[in-house]
C-alpha cells in the first residue's frame, strides 16, 4: 500500500469511528510510529483531520449558511436551554454582563427574572424584549441598523458605543465553533460587532450546544484561546475537550 493509499484509509476509518489512534494505524500499516505522525501530520494540514494526543479526530468542519431567528427558534431548543441554565448560574446579581445575539442567548435572558442589580447590554432586539419587563434588570440596546431577519443591531454606531464600554462579562454565541478556526459567523457586520462586545468585557464565555462544535461559517470573530470557557449542554469527548482546552479555554 502506498503513502497516499494509506492517507485516504486513515481518512475512511475517521469517517466511520470520528478518531483513531496512532498505535492502532501503526500496527494496522506495519510502519512505526514516526511514520503515522508524519500522515497525520500532513492530513492536518490539508484540513482534513484534527491531531490529538496519541491520535487524530475527524474534522467536521462544514460550511454553513445563515439560518434566520425564526427557523432557529426550535432547533435544538433543550440543548440550548440546558447550555444557557449553565451559564445563568456564572452571573451574580450586581454583575454588569453582555449578551450576545441569538436564540440560546434568549433562553438565558428568560432566566434572569430574579436577578437584582444586573446591568445587561445586548444588541439582540428578542433578548432587549424580554428584559425590559425585569425589575431587576437595568437594560442597555447597543444602537445601530437593525438586521431584520434576524433581530438585532449591527454597524458603526454600536460599535462605537462599545468602545466606550466596560463589562465584567461577554456570554457570547456562534453558529459554528472549530478548533481550525475558532468562533464564526456567516456575515461579516455580526462578526466586528461581536470582535468589539468581546473586547469591552473582562471575561469571554462562549454558550452554545454541541452540535454547532467542529463546524464553522465563513466569518472568524475569534480564536478559541480568546474565551475564558466554553459553556455546552453536553460534555465533549475526552480527546477533542483535551484538544480544545489546549488552547487555554476552559470547558464547563
Amino acid at each position: 500500500m502506498f503513502a497516499e493509499e494509506r492517507k485516504e484509509e486513515i481518512m475512511r476509518l475517521l469517517k466511520e469511528n470520528k478518531r483513531v489512534s496512532s498505535a492502532e494505524l501503526s500496527e494496522r500499516f506495519h510502519v512505526s510510529g514516526t511514520t503515522v505522525r508524519t500522515y497525520l501530520m500532513e492530513l492536518e494540514k490539508a484540513g482534513r483531520l484534527i491531531r490529538t494526543h496519541g491520535g487524530a479526530l475527524l474534522n467536521d468542519d462544514i460550511l454553513n449558511v445563515e439560518e434566520s431567528i425564526a427557523a432557529r427558534k426550535q432547533k435544538c431548543l433543550r440543548e440550548k436551554q440546558k447550555a444557557a441554565a449553565k451559564a445563568r448560574s456564572m452571573i451574580k446579581d450586581g454583575d454588569t454582563i453582555l449578551l450576545d445575539s441569538g436564540t440560546t442567548m434568549l433562553e438565558l435572558a428568560k432566566l434572569l427574572k430574579d436577578a437584582k442589580n444586573l446591568t445587561v447590554v445586548t444588541n439582540d432586539l428578542p433578548v432587549a424584549m424580554e428584559l425590559q419587563k425585569m425589575e431587576g434588570v437595568y437594560l442597555i440596546l447597543i444602537g445601530g441598523h437593525v438586521r431584520t431577519a434576524f433581530e438585532s443591531t449591527v454597524g458603526s454606531m454600536g460599535m462605537k458605543f462599545l468602545e466606550n464600554i466596560s463589562v465584567e462579562k461577554a456570554f457570547m454565541s456562534s453558529d459554528g465553533v472549530s478548533l481550525t478556526k475558532g468562533a464564526t459567523t456567516p456575515n461579516m457586520d455580526q462578526a466586528e460587532i461581536k470582535k468589539e462586545m468581546m473586547a469591552a468585557a473582562d471575561q469571554n464565555y462562549l454558550v452554545c450546544d454541541t452540535s454547532k462544535i467542529g463546524k464553522r461559517t465563513i466569518c472568524s470573530y475569534a480564536k478559541i484561546g480568546d474565551f475564558d470557557g466554553f459553556i455546552l449542554d453536553e460534555p465533549l469527548s475526552d480527546e477533542m475537550k483535551e484538544a480544545f482546552e489546549s488552547y487555554g479555554t476552559i470547558i464547563y
